[in-house]
């Protein structure tokens, strides 16, 4: 793997995450942002609920994981990333979490 690669099992959980968020944005009723910095290699994951869509002061939940192989990464990022998809899974409407 090379060095500047982020380890698969870590690019699963953002996968999941993302189309967690969609799910999530389509379907519910909140509204999910994921972004990505390659730069910083870092997910920033905000909810926020639809009512509150034309209040950008109103986000309920941030959550921010450095990934590896940056050094900021917190040596349980993965378990930060799989954390995120559950609290994400609990806000699917009628949705049983796989």
């Amino acid at each position: 793997m090379s060095q500047y690669q982020i380890p698969q099992a870590h690019r699963d959980a953002i996968a999941h995450i993302q189309a967690l968020a969609l799910t999530t944005s389509t379907q519910g009723s909140y509204w999910v942002g994921v972004d990505f910095s390659g730069v910083l290699l870092q997910l920033n994951v905000s909810v926020s609920r639809c009512a509150d869509l034309h209040n950008p002061a109103a986000v309920s939940k941030t959550y921010s994981v450095y990934l590896p192989p940056c050094p900021r990464a917190a040596p349980d990022s993965l378990e930060q990333l799989q954390a995120i998809a559950r609290d994400l899974e609990v806000l699917l409407p009628g949705l049983v979490a796989a």
